[in-house]
């Protein structure tokens, strides 16, 4: 799933409110056993049992405020509840309300009725409540850990090249390899005006790969964004913004690209966010050096120097808690001086997040599977006479993973995935598959 993706709903991934789980049963409860349960708490208001099974179903059903209020009330009868004092504050931070949640947290905290594995849950919790009310929020995670790839090379599956339409035997197959990698990305918010003004956002990122064996297809990658945010309507914002990237294939400078953008969010609710966007991006990729004929050497390759343009729509929804969805389309047009690498692409995007109970309480946050699934077409303008001089190229490209996300400290876990990828093309060249698993630890800050 694409890093696009992941800032749907930012405001969600960057304060990961661990609000107690509940299976599905408690999902399943109908509004009538919450006004059920108003009724109990409200002729037993120190019945605490019936009192945190009412909050919890008002959140998973989102009705934040009443569980607030139900909060509220338990300790004005008994202000010594470490429990009830911690689930105010997480249901604060929920909503925004960043410092009264760091009040009810740290008082909760001083509370001596606490036990270990609720004091490891605030104290992982508080760090990101506090950087929530600073005017400027730097986060980030850095991940080192390794991945295992059945075709590394991403040679055709059926082993066949095509040259100026006549099919070949390749010289070389498919072949497996296993790489090290290292992932920093970074983010750094800076409420220039105050909190209740517009954010300059700044996002970095830095990928680098270590094959064992195919040392040729060493990638590092380092990218960037920065542009300001501004808040035009409640619940509507709009961030212009500059972007650019450089990557090193092997030991080639071989793609480049900069460019702009624009984007609007659209917050319905605290349940659905949309973001429309459009972005314009100028390519160079290295072309090893002009042939004699005249032509440029990629000629065969799919990414050529040129510009590119994408529309696009990011979608957020939370279904509840402990169930969220992401999801992305776009459309990009690619113009190249040749027709035959210019082309239209049709990407779409889709991932489901579960939350569940870590097996061991002393973990302070919950853990996350994350199926995804994207499809991505891309048709180009004309065939390329160097490979097939009767058909345009066009891919149907396929993808289906799964994420795992396994905190296991405050500030620290390990984190992986199990992907799939297959590529239906009407060339042969471009028919391939690839089965890769990552994993490894992550340190977040």
């Amino acid at each position: 799933m694409t890093a696009a993706v992941a800032a749907v709903g930012a405001r969600a991934q960057e304060l990961q409110v661990d609000f107690p789980a509940f299976g599905g049963e408690a999902g399943a409860q109908s509004h009538g056993e919450l006004d059920r349960l108003a009724e109990e708490i409200r002729l037993h208001p120190t019945d605490y049992d019936k009192t945190y099974a009412y909050i919890r179903l008002a959140s998973q059903l989102g009705y934040d405020e009443e569980a607030i209020s139900a909060l509220q009330r338990l300790l004005m009868f008994n202000p010594g509840l470490a429990r009830a004092r911690k689930e105010l504050g997480y249901l604060y931070a929920k909503l925004g309300a960043d410092r009264s949640a760091e009040l009810q947290l740290r008082r909760a905290l001083e509370s001596p009725n606490l036990d270990s594995a609720q004091k490891a849950q605030i104290e992982a919790q508080l760090p990101d409540v506090e950087k929530a009310s600073e005017d400027k929020r730097l986060y980030g995670s850095l991940q080192i850990g390794m991945r295992s790839q059945s075709n590394a090379n991403f040679f055709p599956a059926g082993g066949l090249f095509g040259v100026g339409g006549v099919q070949t035997n390749a010289l070389v197959g498919q072949r497996a390899d296993i790489n090290t990698f290292e992932l920093l990305q970074a983010g750094l918010d800076w409420d220039f005006l105050g909190h209740n003004g517009p954010t300059l956002e700044t996002r970095g990122l830095i990928y680098a790969t270590q094959q064992f064996s195919l040392s040729q297809y060493d990638v590092a990658l380092f990218a960037g964004s920065i542009g300001p945010r501004f808040e035009i309507a409640p619940g509507l914002s709009v961030k212009p913004y500059a972007t650019g990237a450089a990557s090193i294939l092997g030991d080639i400078n071989y793609l480049n690209d900069g460019g702009g953008g624009i984007t609007f969010r659209k917050n319905f609710g605290r349940d659905l966010v949309l973001e429309p966007g459009f972005e314009y991006r100028s390519l160079y990729v290295y072309d090893g050096g002009p042939w004699p004929w005249g032509w440029a050497s990629h000629s065969v390759a799919t990414l050529a120097t040129g510009d590119v343009y994408t529309g696009s729509l990011n979608a957020f929804y939370r279904f509840s808690d402990l169930v969220k969805f992401e999801g992305r389309g776009a459309y990009s047009r690619a113009s190249a001086i040749l027709s035959s690498q210019s082309s239209d692409t049709i990407d779409i995007e889709a991932m489901l997040r579960f939350e569940f109970d870590p097996p061991a309480r002393e973990l302070p946050r919950r853990w996350t599977i994350a199926p995804y699934a994207r499809f991505m077409q891309m048709a180009f303008d004309s065939p390329n006479f160097l490979v097939d001089p009767l058909h345009a190229r066009r891919d149907d490209l396929w993808t289906y993973g799964v994420a795992l996300d396994l905190p296991a400290g405050a500030q620290w876990g390990f984190s992986g995935h199990v992907e799939f990828l297959r590529n239906d093309s009407n060339i042969s060249n471009f028919r391939t598959h690839n089965l890769s698993v990552v994993f490894g630890p992550v340190a977040k800050f």
